[in-house]
């Protein structure tokens, strides 16, 4: 429910606060108080198109803000509110606008700078305000349909209606894609054969650059590793001056000797034992490096063409062996799966025709359950606008056949003739105003216990009412006030007194200048409001008139 409304610099009004009731709540005032002004000013932060000329004279900024106190959030507003980060507060939301003279404004919602469109769709969701055409659900026809869905108890079905639909939806996408331009589809498979082809005939191997460039290094230098080694064999074995070997036997055998006389050189000679065993295993290696240090132009040349092999893989697919492998397995799996894709794409198809059988069936099902509805519901309508005195209105469901979509298979719109012998016309055109207003209440009162927009406004509802009219007005709109907040401009007492919470809106003027306010109108003063809404002045009639009215009211159960 709208909790609070200020308004500063708006119009004739520099700061004024006005507080709300749950339930029936109504202003009244004499005609050019500025009661339009302070609806305009809630329309405006509900994200309406906003002009420099509502800046009050002499002022740079108007401002609006309205506190909402949300016992219940609607899927819709939740979405909304989650899509802008926006938490709120103690279960109340704040919405704010500015405007400024040079034509520029800012729209707030829960504190956050939020677009004016973000505004609007929050507001949809807070008011409908009835009098002109903004914030009014019930002229949209997807609104429309919701209400039908409501009225037939078909909103689970819709729902499911349209989970189907989003599930078609989703197959449509992935079938789509697997049909992308077969060209491009082929071309693509081929390259990936020629990568994965390329890189299983080259062979690779785990380790094989590192033994590649050993075996390099090795060949190419051939001949110095063939004089090196035959050189170190030489010292072991054949020197002039005395091999190494040679030398070493002369000192084992001396420390043997030494061992059999003093225990501590057995020791000694076990060292000079592991020492000559060693040497002889150094020896063989070389002799093995004297035999493999040949060179050999043919090696050189397969070595040096394995070696530009991997040098051509590694510029396409990666820096080294490990990274081209991985490659050719997310090619391979790649290919695997366009290969793949004419089983899945028949898959999806047969999935898709058994999906859109089932939501043609139930699409079916829900357009002859909301007509069967609708029926009834323009029976119901048409006698609530006879109680407000339009019987010559006649309320109308049309229902227009449309492609398989979230909604069903159809197209739903509330057509409404004002008068006999006229057209029925979508609601969004007929007229603004009284009948526009009564025409709303009507519509109101029916889906009072289906509508989840939680305060209804009503201007001008009561033009060219009155009498027992009035009274049926009054009724209709305490009845839906148990259900939601109600806030109507009224010129009529008997609405005025069916209320929770009367408020007068008057014009004063400080220091030359007009001003509007509002004041909560309570006992005698809220007498005197209705005496003078009777009789046009306040006189010891009009209060006698305007007390037993009141107990009327109040004694019938209407306030």
């Amino acid at each position: 429910m709208l909790e609070t409304l200020r308004i500063q610099n708006y119009a004739l009004i520099d700061r004024l606060e006005v507080d709300f009731a749950p339930g029936f709540n109504v202003l009244t005032g004499e005609t050019g108080a500025g009661k339009s002004i302070v609806v305009g000013a809630l329309n405006l932060v509900l994200g309406a198109r906003a002009s420099s000329d509502i800046i009050r004279t002499g002022e740079t900024t108007a401002r609006v803000e309205a506190l909402f106190r949300l016992e219940k959030v609607s899927a819709r507003l939740k979405t909304l509110l989650s899509q802008q980060g926006i938490e709120l507060e103690e279960d109340c939301l704040l919405l704010a606008r500015t405007v400024s003279a040079d034509g520029r404004g800012r729209a707030f919602a829960g504190g956050q700078l939020v677009p004016v469109s973000v505004l609007s769709e929050i507001g949809d969701e807070l008011v409908d305000l009835h009098g002109q055409h903004e914030h009014q659900s019930l002229l949209r026809p997807d609104r429309q349909t919701d209400l039908v869905d409501a009225f037939a108890g078909t909103e689970a079905d819709a729902a499911r209606m349209a989970e189907r639909m989003g599930a078609l939806g989703e197959l449509d996408r992935e079938i789509a894609q697997l049909e992308t331009d077969d060209r491009d589809r082929a071309r693509r498979m081929d390259f990936l054969r020629f990568e994965v082809s390329e890189i299983d005939a080259a062979g690779l191997q785990p380790g094989e650059e590192e033994e590649l460039r050993g075996r390099l290094r090795r060949i190419t230098h051939a001949e110095k590793v063939h004089a090196l080694a035959n050189s170190a064999h030489a010292a072991l074995y054949e020197s002039e001056e005395g091999a190494a070997v040679d030398r070493l036997d002369a000192a084992l055998s001396d420390v043997t000797e030494l061992a059999e006389i003093l225990e501590e050189f057995r020791e000694l000679a076990g060292q000079l034992s592991e020492a000559r065993a060693q040497i002889e295993a150094v020896a063989d290696e070389l002799r093995r490096h004297t035999t493999l240090a040949e060179f050999d132009p043919a090696e050189l040349d397969e070595l040096n063409r394995r070696q530009a092999q991997l040098g051509a893989l590694k510029r396409k697919y990666g820096p080294d062996i490990a990274a081209i492998l991985e490659y050719r397995e997310k090619a391979a799996a790649e290919l695997a799966a366009y290969e793949g894709r004419d089983a899945r794409l028949e898959t999806l198809r047969r999935r898709r025709a058994v999906l859109l059988a089932e939501a043609e069936k139930a699409a079916a099902e829900l357009s002859a359950a909301r007509r069967k509805a609708a029926a009834k519901l323009d029976r119901r309508v048409a006698d609530a606008l006879r109680d407000l005195d339009m019987r010559g209105a006649r309320f109308e469901t049309r229902f227009e056949a449309v492609p398989l979509c979230a909604r069903g298979v159809d197209r739903i719109e509330f057509l409404l003739a004002a008068n006999s012998g006229e057209k029925p016309k979508p609601l969004r055109q007929v007229a603004s105003g009284g009948e526009i207003s009564r025409i709303m209440l009507a519509l109101k009162a029916v889906f009072a216990g289906m509508d989840r927009i939680p305060t209804l406004v009503f201007d001008e509802i009561d033009a060219g009412v009155g009498g027992a009219v009035a009274r049926r007005v009054a009724e209709k709109m305490a009845a839906l006030a148990r259900s939601h907040q109600v806030l109507c401009v009224s010129h009529l007492a008997q609405i005025a007194a069916a209320a929770a919470r009367h408020l007068t809106v008057s014009k004063a003027d400080e220091n030359g200048h007009t001003l509007t306010r509002v004041a909560r109108a309570e006992g005698a003063d809220r007498e005197k409001e209705l005496a003078r809404l009777l009789d046009g002045t306040v006189s010891a009639v009009g209060m006698e008139h305007a007390r037993a009215l009141l107990a009327d009211m109040q004694n019938t159960g209407v306030s």
